[in-house]
């Protein structure tokens, strides 16, 4: 039974491409014999000429197989050498960054809760402080791109998208704050359902991972039907009881992200965190 199965499977797998194989060699050795065959010459001496040129005609498809064969599984074991190494460093990045994004979060909780900023601070400094949190949130946007979904050959364009959105308590919406990069931005604003979604799932409860893995959950408000992306990562960026908003990366398929993906974003969002709880 097992060995039914496999046959099944090697057969949709390979037998198209076996059949074109066929085709091609008879093709080309007809070619070839056609070609001999018609020059009008008569004899042993024409019989012979034309075999030869049908095996020479057959042993060109056959080394020109073989030879895309041997390119294929070269590029097949180099993409998944690339993807072992990229899954390494994912989870080097997020085990030594994760105990540090924490250390540095509660310090900066800490630091704003004993020492907060003046509301009378003078307009440059508060100037300065929006300037550097704007450097940390574009360096977070680009760094989940970098170490979630890089961007591949040949035209080595970003493949994966992450946006942060802001949460205004007053009115409970967000507000797109940047995004990374810009070729298809996302919404602007996200629309009442949706942030209700994010406030919710998200946002609510002192925060929680939300993730759209095609297995436990399959759609999210946050990435549209026809957008080109299918898989994300959205995380609470939450200081102290402070709900700043939501970091979300996006990709185009569901195994571009691993588990590993998910510890890392959410060392992303509370080093974010910390830059909003010190301004």
């Amino acid at each position: 039974m097992e060995l039914h199965v496999k046959m099944k499977q090697w057969l949709a797998e390979r037998g198209v491409h076996y059949l074109f194989l066929l085709f091609s060699a008879v093709l080309g050795v007809a070619v070839a014999v056609v070609s001999v065959w018609a020059d009008g010459a008569q004899g042993a001496d024409k019989k012979m000429w034309a075999l030869i040129a049908g095996i020479s005609a057959f042993g060109v498809v056959l080394i020109t197989h073989f030879e895309k064969r041997l390119v294929e599984k070269g590029k097949k074991r180099a993409e998944d050498r690339a993807v072992r190494a990229e899954a390494d460093m994912t989870m080097l990045y997020s085990t030594t960054l994760r105990p540090l994004s924490d250390k540095v979060k509660e310090l900066a909780t800490l630091y704003a809760t004993a020492a907060p900023l003046p509301l009378s601070a003078p307009v440059q400094t508060v100037s300065d402080l929006q300037q550097k949190r704007k450097e940390v949130l574009d360096g977070v946007l680009r760094g989940a791109v970098a170490l979630t979904a890089p961007p591949i050959g040949p035209g080595f364009l970003p493949r994966a998208r992450c946006s942060f959105y802001l949460y205004d308590a007053a009115t409970g919406g967000f507000r797109l704050e940047g995004t990374f990069p810009g070729a298809r931005p996302p919404r602007t604003v996200i629309d009442p359902v949706g942030a209700a979604h994010m406030k919710n799932e998200i946002l609510g409860g002192g925060g929680k991972t939300f993730r759209i893995d095609g297995v436990h959950e399959t759609h999210s408000y946050l990435v549209p039907p026809g957008t080109g992306y299918e898989a994300v990562i959205a995380v609470p960026v939450i200081y102290g009881t402070t709900e700043i908003g939501v970091l979300s990366v996006d990709a185009p398929l569901y195994v571009d992200f691993i588990d590993h993906h998910v510890t890392l974003m959410e060392s992303l969002a509370d080093i974010l965190a910390s830059a909003y709880a010190l301004g």
